[in-house]
């Protein structure tokens, strides 16, 4: 693992209140920065470009006088800021000067005569006054009008305004720090009211306790509401497992107390006669705690899958239904399967044949005469279908509890008990498998009027190929 450098741990040890701030406070001052190196810069253009339209205007206009033929030892500036002129011939002496100019000596050089007169604007020194100046220039024939002004106002203007920056900027950067951190803390209360409502939550539990919401409608609120949407779903699913985990343990608790009884009973009498009795009644509680954990391992399987298939492939659910009613031959009721064929679906085959078992058992089981199982093929919204129906002539069940029956461990007062055998979870792996599936399952009173149950699974069958 590479170990961060020392600035990365500093950084990484500050709030984010001051990484906010510093890090705002560093951009604002380089905008600073930039801004005011560019104020500075533009404004030097600006001043020197006014400085140059006047010094142009003087150079044209003594050009003119001695294109003219106007010309005198002594030349007047016709613009303001202009510091002094010289006219030079083609051999670079000076011909005419303005008054207090030098008469013999001109401002520049060979050289740099030569570069004004190809339209050059030059900045010398000017080593009496310690300044810089300016120098531009009109041609004319062979003779050169050289005009130059003094920068100093602009330097010292460029300097003022560089000492307010100076003295401005630190204030200004001040400022936005503070203000930065301001705005920032007030941004991140709602964060921190989060926080300790979490923590309240940590401490309390979940119970009747969620964050608090932001009346702004700010991604801060709608945080809250997502972590309370989700802090709902998890106390419900807490709540939910907390009542599997009872329901389970009360239902193992039946069979094996009554495995504890006749076991205690049949050691403290010994071997008798009604020991075979003694082994079937065993036998039965072993069945139904055989039956209540492949039902429960079942349903951890369906939750740890999501709801999702845990795999899928062609599955012709006539030969299905065929094969799980060959298996009750022998059951306390006869059942009759009537199955379309073909009748195929695209899902998980062992999910489909615990459908089907479960529903023809639970039809089995309250029955009082028989059982039929039909299986038929159709269209719903031009895709085909697969529909499996499971009828018994039993007591039936209320309307108004044909849908709690799906739930886990929900169990009929009347008839439907514990004693009949099952164990409360077949109807809600039957409910859940389907679903997985895409289809739906339903309880409905038999359509020929008579009493009894019918259970309908309608399943999105396979596109014919």
């Amino acid at each position: 693992m590479l170990r961060r450098s020392w600035p990365l741990r500093w950084w990484a040890r500050q709030s984010l209140r001051a990484r906010l701030t510093l890090l705002a406070t560093a951009l604002f001052t380089l905008a600073v920065l930039t801004g005011t190196v560019l104020v500075l810069v533009l404004q030097r253009k600006a001043l020197v470009r006014v400085l140059d339209q006047s010094a142009l205007k003087t150079a044209t206009d003594i050009a003119q006088q001695i294109r003219q033929g106007k010309q005198s030892a002594t030349v007047v500036p016709t613009a303001g800021g202009v510091l002094e002129v010289q006219v030079v011939d083609a051999g670079d002496h000076v011909i005419a000067t303005s008054p207090g100019a030098d008469r013999f000596v001109p401002v520049l050089n060979p050289d740099q005569v030569r570069k004004v007169r190809n339209g050059a604007r030059l900045e010398i020194s000017n080593p009496i006054a310690d300044t810089r100046l300016r120098v531009l220039g009109a041609t004319v024939g062979s003779q050169t009008v050289l005009v130059v002004t003094d920068l100093k106002q602009i330097d010292d203007s460029l300097r003022i305004l560089g000492r307010v920056a100076l003295i401005g900027a630190p204030l200004a950067v001040l400022l936005m720090a503070v203000a930065t951190y301001g705005v920032v803390a007030l941004t991140l209360r709602p964060v921190a009211t989060l926080r300790h409502g979490a923590a309240d939550i940590t401490a309390a539990g979940l119970a009747d306790q969620r964050l608090p919401v932001s009346s702004a409608q700010d991604e801060i609120h709608r945080l809250a509401l997502t972590l309370n949407a989700m802090l709902d779903r998890i106390d419900a699913a807490t709540k939910h497992q907390r009542t599997f985990v009872g329901d389970a343990a009360h239902e193992l608790r039946s069979p094996l107390a009554s495995l504890r009884v006749q076991l205690e009973v049949a050691q403290r009498l010994g071997p008798a006669e009604d020991w075979p009795t003694l082994v079937d009644d065993v036998l039965v509680d072993v069945g139904r705690l055989d039956r209540l954990v492949d039902d429960l391992l079942a349903l951890a399987r369906q939750d740890e899958a999501g709801g999702m298939l845990r795999r899928s492939e062609p599955v012709d659910v006539a030969e299905l239904v065929h094969t799980v009613g060959a298996g009750y031959q022998h059951a306390r009721v006869p059942v009759t399967v009537t199955a379309a064929a073909p009748a195929s679906v695209d899902g998980d085959p062992d999910g489909l044949r615990r459908v089907a078992i479960n529903l023809v058992d639970n039809a089995v089981r309250h029955a009082s005469s028989e059982v039929s199982v039909a299986l038929e093929t159709g269209m719903l919204a031009g895709r085909p279908t697969v529909t499996l129906r499971v009828t018994d002539d039993g007591g039936g069940i209320p309307a108004a509890e044909r849908e709690r029956v799906f739930d886990r461990f929900y169990r009929l007062a009347a008839s439907r008990s514990r004693e009949s055998g099952g164990t409360g979870l077949g109807l809600s792996i039957v409910r859940d498998i389907v679903r997985a599936h895409g289809g739906s399952v339903r309880l409905t009173s038999r359509p020929d009027g008579r009493p009894g149950l019918q259970a309908t699974v309608i399943l999105p069958g396979s596109a014919p190929t």
